[in-house]
């Protein structure tokens, strides 16, 4: 059974939140505050302790590939370095965002993501005014990601990316034998299969010249990207 038929979804889009239950769905507009119009989402929930799985627009979040350095050891050390990242890259702080990174990571590169923490702030007051289990909350690259990962069928030591167009967005992520390369998020232009052919033409040159890559496509026109071989995985 899929997640939607037994929990709570809850998608966070460019314009509105989307609310989906066993009974049905329903939507919320927020006009870019989704904070506060989350209290005014309304429908039927399910009963009380269900789980409540969010997934955010990438549009709300931030993201970036960590490396740890040697001499940063796990726990705090890491945790300061992952805020000293977020700060130096993005320019956002512990006090207005939320931090997280890939559970399943070490040591090997790893992908994390900020969330504005007043939006989490605002999640954990709706699952509680609700009675719900808050689950988990992902970001919609993360989600998809997750979604599609069986299905993907890179050679090992191959240069793969996954190409998410959503909201007017495009996020994509490169790895390489399970480990995070480079990440980058954007809103999507006219040109946009021409930036993302130029994205994945700089990454192949630096890191896998002589290679062919493969590139997982999803919401996204069909490209044509030079040495480059492109697999479309629009699926629900």
């Amino acid at each position: 059974m899929s997640r939607s038929t037994v929990d709570c979804l809850l998608r966070l889009e460019a314009d509105a939140w989307v609310l989906r239950t066993p009974a049905g769905v329903w939507r919320q507009p927020h006009g870019g505050g989704p904070a506060p119009e989350l209290e005014r989402l309304a429908g039927d929930m399910p009963p009380r302790g269900t789980a409540l799985q969010v997934v955010l627009g990438d549009g709300w979040l931030r993201y970036l590939v960590l490396r740890w350095p040697p001499s940063v050891r796990p726990g705090e050390e890491r945790a300061a370095y992952m805020a000293h990242r977020f700060r130096e890259v993005h320019e956002v702080t512990e006090s207005d965002w939320v931090f997280a990174q890939d559970r399943d990571a070490v040591n090997f590169p790893m992908l994390a993501c900020a969330a504005p923490a007043s939006l989490v702030a605002a999640l954990q007051v709706f699952a509680q005014a609700h009675e719900l289990r808050l689950g988990s909350v992902t970001g919609d690259f993360v989600d998809r990601f997750n979604h599609l990962q069986r299905s993907f069928d890179e050679t090992p030591g191959t240069l793969a990316a996954l190409a998410l167009v959503r909201d007017g967005r495009l996020t994509v992520g490169l790895w390489r034998d399970g480990e995070w390369q480079a990440v980058h998020c954007r809103m999507m232009s006219e040109d946009g299969p021409a930036d993302l052919d130029h994205m994945l033409a700089v990454w192949r040159a630096e890191l896998a010249p002589a290679q062919t890559g493969v590139l997982y496509a999803h919401g996204i026109a069909p490209v044509d990207c030079p040495d480059w071989r492109v697999v479309r995985v629009d699926v629900p």
